[in-house]
């Protein structure tokens, strides 16, 4: 994510820093103290193995023989600005940012204010900051480097959509959805212009980011154009069988399910299936998506082709490493109403009782892991054993009670509770939740 510094008649590339790399390429003298470029390369070179003590001690001496220097500023903005990396790789990130600063205000006095070095210089602040856990400030800095490059784009280029990435990214997760719109229409009218005939996955994340940004917004409709513009894209530019096309079709179908548009949504996954098949590497996308595949065959009742896909998501869990996760906790409720469905009512409630165990532990889902307990709990209580469909059925209550959720379901919970305790001659208590019926069927009548 890192880009070029200052331009150079030796180019050196660095190392890993977090998640990107930085090439500093450095600037050509015609009186370049020799002492100062031993040292600045053979820090670069103790950067690259990984030895930062040896590379910071050297990268200070340098800084001393770059003040002595002809047109020593360049000499020691470019020693600033790796003294930085290697400081951050060290994990001391205030020193890093310190150093960094330093540099910029340096380039500041050599270069123009629309310069390209002097948005890398921003852009590189901006990661800084991020891994700093500094969001706002971060964007700050992303900003100003995108108020260069977005003047012209077309000069700028990857540099540029690299910036666009990071702040769309960004601004979602602080939930400037606006900003994030703006953004990605500047590099929608870019990529119409420039990039029609290849792929570019930063075009890609970004343009989810701005369907997120929409759907944030309540924007379902734009969320779909936007996705079905970069659908397009992707099926000009990508091979069919593409994995990348896949996640797009699936990343769709979530936004027509929100409208309602099911039938559409089921043939995007169907579509986005496919493709997978010919993909080695699964992914949690994957897995919700054979999900929502095998939802739609059994409310179809076609329940020997939602079976396998059941399974076959939860063995994608298993190959991703995702077991006991929420994903799982819900795939096997699913499973355990299709063996309802089935009539095989043993195995139901073995898998109801497997999601509500995970639900406990997990604790995310409160309404979907009261529906499960309230389908276990209604088993036990088709065979007579009150004493097991009990805590199931008050747990069903509680966690209802503790989500808000609506009157409607808060009052079948109480209604199952009530209908427990008559059966098994509980008055006491079939009172208590007849009383609560009561008063809930009083409230907003």
């Amino acid at each position: 994510m890192f880009h070029s510094l200052f331009t150079a008649s030796v180019s050196l590339v660095l190392g890993s820093v977090s998640t990107a790399l930085v090439m500093l390429l450095l600037s050509p003298l015609l009186h370049a103290d020799s002492s100062w470029q031993n040292y600045q390369q053979q820090a670069t070179i103790f950067y690259q193995q990984g030895n930062y003590n040896d590379a910071e001690t050297l990268l200070n001496q340098a800084i001393i023989r770059a003040d002595k220097a002809d047109n020593g500023l360049k000499f020691k903005a470019s020693s600033l600005n790796l003294l930085a990396f290697v400081l951050m790789a060290k994990g001391d990130k205030k020193k890093a940012l310190t150093s960094l600063d330093q540099a910029l205000l340096l380039a500041e006095q050599l270069y123009a204010k629309d310069h390209p070095k002097l948005a890398m210089m921003l852009f590189n602040k901006g990661d800084f900051l991020e891994q700093s856990g500094q969001e706002r400030q971060a964007i700050t800095a992303y900003q100003s480097a995108w108020l260069i490059q977005s003047k012209n784009l077309k000069t700028h280029g990857d540099a540029a959509l690299k910036t666009a990435q990071a702040l769309t990214r960004l601004n979602n997760k602080l939930q400037y959805y606006k900003a994030t719109i703006d953004v990605a229409s500047t590099v929608e009218t870019y990529q119409k212009e420039n990039l029609a005939s290849s792929f570019n996955e930063k075009i890609r994340q970004i343009s989810y980011a701005l369907a997120e940004a929409h759907m944030k917004r309540g924007q379902a409709i734009l969320a779909q154009q936007a996705l079905e513009q970069e659908l397009s894209y992707e099926q000009k530019t990508l091979k069919m069988d593409d994995v990348r096309i896949a996640e797009t079709l699936e990343r769709l179908a979530v936004i027509l399910d929100v409208q309602n548009k099911q039938a559409a949504a089921i043939h995007l996954r169907v579509q986005a299936s496919k493709t997978r098949e010919h993909q080695d590497k699964p992914s949690l996308i994957n897995v919700m998506n054979l999900n929502e595949l095998a939802l739609d065959h059994q409310q179809k009742e076609q329940f020997d082709k939602a079976k396998p896909l059941y399974q076959k998501a939860l063995t994608t869990l298993h190959q991703l490493g995702q077991d006991n996760s929420v994903e799982q906790a819900l795939i096997l409720g699913n499973l355990g109403s299709l063996e309802e469905d089935l009539g095989n009512k043993e195995e139901a409630l073995k898998l109801y009782l497997q999601s509500v165990e995970l639900h406990n532990k997990l604790q995310q889902s409160p309404q979907l892991a009261s529906n499960i307990a309230a389908r276990a709990a209604a088993i036990f209580y088709s065979k007579r054993q009150y004493k097991k469909a009990e805590p199931l059925f008050l747990q069903a209550f509680e966690l209802l009670e503790v989500s808000s959720a609506l009157k409607p379901e808060l009052k079948v919970a109480l209604e199952n509770l009530v209908t427990l305790y008559d059966a098994w001659g509980k008055q006491v208590k079939k009172s208590k939740y007849l009383k609560k019926l009561r008063i809930l069927n009083k409230v907003g009548s």
